[in-house]
């Protein structure tokens, strides 16, 4: 997990990085970011001004440390398409599309973001759906249960087979990608997990079938994002094939 980074302005007169390049029709235009939600309380602070009145109404709420959490990931995307649409980050509007995702008015990227613990992770693209999820590879309660009760029979199967760390990740790695789909769509875990068959493992990760949809209009790609962190990244249409690890890079937090 990375260490808070400083508070970084851009220099006045500096023309704004290019953090993305999400045009659509090409293969490449799938970008992720990886923001740490630990920042200096100066730059939270200052992070604020950039959100809406009803985004800092909705991050105050819960307990301080869930506070600054929902702050610094909201700015942080922001942030992010600020820099794939080469505008000011306090500039972006957001709408909600039918089924309840968020979306940019004109459309002009499509974009998906999670977090975890201290991590942030946001995935933008061109005009096409796309959906990312995070989580700790945390041993917990219940999960034998998820996989036995929601998991479909042939990914029970296969995670049952292994163990230890192995099938810890294997539990996370096939959540993920089916969140990342769901996510993707609009539909969240409003749709029944066991309707999106994925692979297990990292060797190609595929959604294997859906429910009353067409598998092949869609590929997963892994995050490599260590081993205290699982992570996928799904998108519709995809031109070139498998993604396979997506590369994640770090996003320049840069409020102005």
């Amino acid at each position: 997990m990375t260490v808070a980074s400083p508070l970084r302005r851009a220099p006045r007169g500096r023309p704004r990085p290019a953090y993305t390049r999400a045009t659509s029709g090409s293969g490449t235009d799938i970008q992720v970011w990886r923001a740490d939600l630990r920042q200096p309380e100066e730059w939270v602070g200052e992070a604020a001004s950039i959100l809406a009145p009803d985004e800092r109404e909705r991050a105050a709420r819960g307990a301080p440390e869930v506070h600054r959490r929902r702050l610094v990931a909201r700015a942080v995307l922001r942030i992010a398409l600020g820099g794939a649409l080469g505008r000011p980050p306090e500039s972006i509007e957001f709408v909600l599309s039918p089924r309840g995702k968020p979306a940019l008015p004109g459309g002009e990227v499509d974009f998906s973001v999670s977090t975890t613990g201290e991590v942030c992770v946001v995935a933008v693209t061109g005009d096409r759906p796309i959906g990312v999820d995070v989580e700790q590879v945390v041993a917990r309660k219940g999960l034998d249960r998820i996989v036995a009760t929601r998991f479909a029979p042939e990914e029970a199967a296969a995670i049952g087979a292994l163990d230890g760390d192995a099938r810890l990740r294997a539990f996370y790695g096939c959540w993920t990608r089916k969140e990342a789909y769901l996510k993707a769509t609009g539909a969240g875990l409003a749709d029944p997990l066991d309707r999106v068959v994925v692979s297990v493992g990292d060797d190609r990760p595929e959604i294997l079938s859906l429910g009353d949809g067409d598998a092949s209009e869609w590929a997963l790609g892994t995050l490599d994002l260590g081993p205290e962190v699982a992570g996928a990244v799904a998108v519709r249409s995809p031109p070139e094939g498998p993604l396979g690890t997506v590369p994640v890079r770090p996003l320049p937090l840069e409020l102005r």
